[in-house]
């Protein structure tokens, strides 16, 4: 588990989500009254020698148009609308969240399945190709002494041949399975 957390597509999606999370919140900041206040300050003087002394700078706070109260009375319910629009969307990144990991243990469960299947093939493989290597061995054997003739053992390194060719091509599987395995897992085994 985690170990999916690398996967970018479980990274965005949970990004995603927390996004959506965080427009509730600013849904939500938006029905409350907005008190905005100011404040200035300078200096004022009527000689530019005097403009930097002390007592030429001014403060004022909240003059004219300084502290502003805004209250929402009546939007026809756009607020409310506006918090359920934001809840919708989290719920589709929930949504959307889970069936990316859903998918992601998916096709690490895929990959482990795959391994062991393809790992039990190989030992089979390799087995068979072994028994054909000695039954070429005592073909050849026979028919240096002249108990069988030269078709036979053609017949016998042709299947000899070709059980080391699947078994090569099964351990081929193997790493590609493997591949596909730790790119399902975000990208190797250890944790960052």
């Amino acid at each position: 588990s985690s170990l999916l957390t690398r996967r970018p597509d479980i990274a965005a999606a949970l990004d995603s989500m927390a996004a959506a999370n965080a427009r509730i919140g600013a849904a939500r900041a938006a029905s409350f009254p907005d008190l905005s206040l100011s404040a200035s300050g300078g200096t004022e003087a009527s000689v530019i020698g005097s403009l930097f002394q002390w007592s030429a700078r001014t403060w004022a706070l909240g003059q004219v148009g300084g502290a502003l109260l805004s209250l929402p009375v009546f939007d026809n319910g756009r607020r409310s609308a506006n918090i359920d629009r934001a809840r919708a969307a989290y719920d589709e990144a929930l949504a959307n969240y889970r069936t990316t990991v859903l998918t992601a243990f998916r096709e690490v469960e895929d990959g482990l399945s795959g391994q062991r299947l393809l790992e039990r093939q190989f030992r089979q493989q390799a087995s068979a190709a072994k028994a054909a290597t000695r039954s070429t061995a005592l073909a050849r054997k026979r028919f240096d002494a002249g108990d069988i003739d030269y078709l036979n053992l053609a017949a016998a390194q042709r299947t000899s041949l070709t059980t080391e060719r699947v078994a090569t091509q099964v351990h081929g599987q193997r790493y590609i399975a493997l591949i596909t395995l730790v790119r399902a897992m975000g990208g190797g085994w250890e944790q960052k």
